[in-house]
């Protein structure tokens, strides 16, 4: 009797066994098919023929971008899948653009891409090529009518910031008195040299060039722009006064084009 018992229990324990072996093999088949389907499902959307792009806005003011080459650069981003579009390299690709300062780029559903691009605000053109943005930051841009009226700023490597700073500072002084920048320049040696948009030139050295530059200012008026028309450029870096090169064809005696005590 217990030889038959024991059979009928090592039966039904293998038909449980039996039973488990089958729901799991049944849960991983389950698994392997919804993997399957949901891998399918995913090369599907990210098929460019299943969601492409079919339109790229441009949202910005542009005075010297190139539109047409971005709108080129753009156009290769049609027809392509529109989950799968890589923006981060998008954004790359789009801040190498010539004149592009920023740029955002958004998904809209469900088949636009959004760009808001700003533009480089240049304050001047560097004199070894390229130009200078409003942050006082160097970018790479070729030089055009439309950029020709710009201010000039001329120094050693990786004085673009320096340079930037001081021209707004002089132009900002310079403001009152109807004046403006059109070029400054600074040597290796750090000697500062100033050129106006009424054609004088102004040395400024290397020392205490703010104070050579409220000097100059308090002169020119009382002395210099009464003679304007005969001045070439006017010479700061006296401690007690000031030195004036005449024109060529200046008759006026050169003797007196050194002041003192002003």
């Amino acid at each position: 009797m217990n030889r038959r018992v024991s059979k009928n229990k090592l039966k039904q324990e293998m038909q449980e066994r039996r039973k488990r072996i089958l729901r799991v093999a049944s849960l991983v088949v389950f698994i392997f098919a919804g993997v399957a389907v949901v891998g399918l499902a995913y090369l599907k959307l990210v098929d460019g023929q299943t969601l492409p792009v079919r339109v790229v806005k441009i949202d910005g003011d542009f005075q010297y971008l190139d539109t047409e080459a971005l709108k080129d650069l753009l156009s290769q981003q049609l027809n392509k899948n529109f989950l799968s579009i890589d923006i981060e390299g998008l954004h790359q690709y789009v801040k190498a653009v010539p004149w592009v300062d920023q740029v955002s780029i958004r998904r809209k559903w469900p088949d636009t891409l959004m760009l808001e691009v700003n533009e480089q605000q240049p304050l001047a053109r560097w004199s070894n090529g390229g130009l200078v943005n409003q942050r006082g930051e160097w970018f790479e841009a070729e030089f055009t009518d439309a950029t020709g009226n710009l201010p000039e700023l001329k120094g050693p490597d990786g004085t673009v910031a320096m340079l930037s700073s001081e021209y707004l500072y002089i132009n900002n002084q310079l403001e009152d008195m109807g004046l403006k920048a059109t070029r400054l320049s600074m040597t290796h040696r750090r000697s500062w040299k100033l050129d106006l948009d009424n054609g004088l030139s102004l040395q400024l050295g290397r020392m205490k060039v703010h104070d050579r530059l409220e000097r100059f200012m308090k002169i020119y008026q009382q002395i210099v722009d009464k003679q304007l028309q005969k001045i070439e450029s006017v010479d700061m870096r006296y401690t007690n006064g000031f030195a004036v090169r005449w024109k060529p064809d200046s008759e006026i005696d050169k003797s007196k084009g050194v002041h003192k005590d002003v």
